[in-house]
């Protein structure tokens, strides 16, 4: 009966303390794991962006956008057939973008993801675009979602001097800037 309750506490000393060790992560490895998070999210969500506007497909891309947002973006349809019209009927070839970014954490919520985009139209253009995403937000689920969309249809050497958003990074909207629109001072 000694040996095992020896064994016993043994067994319990060993699994104790492999729970402990594996349940430790120091921050690094969080924040590693929610940037692999945050880059899978934003794919997911650039993914559909680019799918409905090669199909021109604008309640695709209205279904995109939070509850919230649709209720909050004045005239959303119109904005987004500006949107797609942009595209000229051309297609996103490709896409170079930069790791997303996040503001929150699961610990502090609401998530949200800001990507940033170079796009190769299949015409030759250069395009820009900016997506920002509420990814996670328990206390109010109607916030989830595509808030704000923002498309500069010149590339990064063809930005004007001066050249300012007229937008804060947490606005809600569909923004188009082109060369002959951009806010000048």
């Amino acid at each position: 009966m000694r040996k095992l309750t020896c064994a016993l506490l043994c067994l319990l000393m060993i699994l104790s303390t492999t729970f402990c060790l594996t349940g430790c992560k120091s921050r690094t490895d969080e924040m590693g794991e929610q940037s692999v998070y945050t880059e899978k999210q934003m794919n997911k969500i650039k993914n559909k962006i680019f799918k409905y506007v090669n199909e021109q497909d604008k309640e695709g891309l209205k279904n995109l956008f939070s509850k919230d947002s649709q209720r909050k973006i004045e005239d959303l349809d119109s904005k987004l057939d500006q949107f797609i019209s942009a595209f000229n009927g051309n297609k996103i070839e490709s896409s170079n973008g930069f790791e997303p970014a996040f503001k929150g954490s699961e610990q502090t919520q609401p998530l949200h993801i800001y990507g940033k985009y170079h796009l190769k139209i299949d015409n030759g253009d250069k395009y820009i675009i900016l997506i920002n995403i509420c990814d996670i937000d328990d206390d109010n689920k109607e916030k989830e979602g595509l808030f704000k969309i923002t498309l500069l249809t010149f590339s990064k050497d063809e930005i004007p001097e001066g050249f300012r958003m007229r937008s804060n990074k947490d606005d809600y909207g569909v923004f188009v800037y082109t060369l002959q629109n951009y806010p000048k001072k």
